[in-house]
């Protein structure tokens, strides 16, 4: 089940994807299943037009496939797609430090080490390298303040999320994820672009051009 949503401010069609999204990556509803917008409609106590728009959007990024009359299922992740993903991750990632790097000073750049040393403390405590990934991609996202990033990261994160979580990548155990963003963090205090670029194609494995 899906629990019920309360109402805020923020787009109510984006609550109820999220909220869709987060139940498809943690299994509540896996690959496969058949899902009715009425049904998800009571479960998140709505009406059926916000959970329509955000099958809509959740079906732009591939998580729900449908064909006209016949079914809106979950999709399955191929092995192909979730590498593909990977790949992409990594070029993002480099992207946004180099925008942020760019535009940051040495104060800011001060500020986000603080910011990565928040991520490291909570995977030193034993936090998921899943979530650890997901709130540095967050904060790299912040830290390019680029309109356009942010106006597309909403997306892209869903779908990163839910394509890599099938897939292994390395540094998966915490203290080694932590031992990497160490350096990205003192890459980043240097405001070293190029450095960056390194740890993070390592965290992807993605090689050198």
């Amino acid at each position: 089940m899906i629990e019920t949503l309360e109402i805020t401010p923020v787009r109510l069609s984006d609550m109820v994807a999220e909220r869709i999204a987060a139940a498809i990556m943690d299994g509540r509803l896996p690959a496969g299943s058949r899902v009715r917008d009425h049904d998800l409609a009571e479960q998140l106590g709505v009406s059926r037009m916000p959970v329509r728009e955000a099958l809509q959007r959740l079906q732009r990024v591939g998580l729900i496939e449908t064909a006209a009359s016949r079914y809106t299922r979950v999709t399955e992740v191929s092995p192909r797609i979730a590498h593909a993903t990977r790949q992409f991750s990594g070029h993002y990632m480099i992207s946004l430090v180099r925008i942020a790097l760019a535009r940051m000073d040495r104060t800011a750049r001060l500020e986000s080490s603080h910011a990565i040393d928040a991520i490291i403390t909570r995977l030193d405590a034993g936090g998921g390298t899943g979530a650890a990934r997901r709130e540095l991609q967050s904060l790299l996202v912040d830290l390019a303040d680029n309109a356009f990033v942010s106006t597309m990261s909403g997306d892209i994160g869903i779908a990163i999320q839910r394509n890599l979580g099938v897939i292994p990548l390395p540094f998966d155990g915490p203290g080694e994820l932590a031992e990497s963003y160490r350096e990205l963090r003192d890459a980043m205090l240097e405001g070293d672009a190029d450095a960056g670029e390194r740890i993070i194609r390592a965290q992807f494995d993605i090689a050198d051009e």
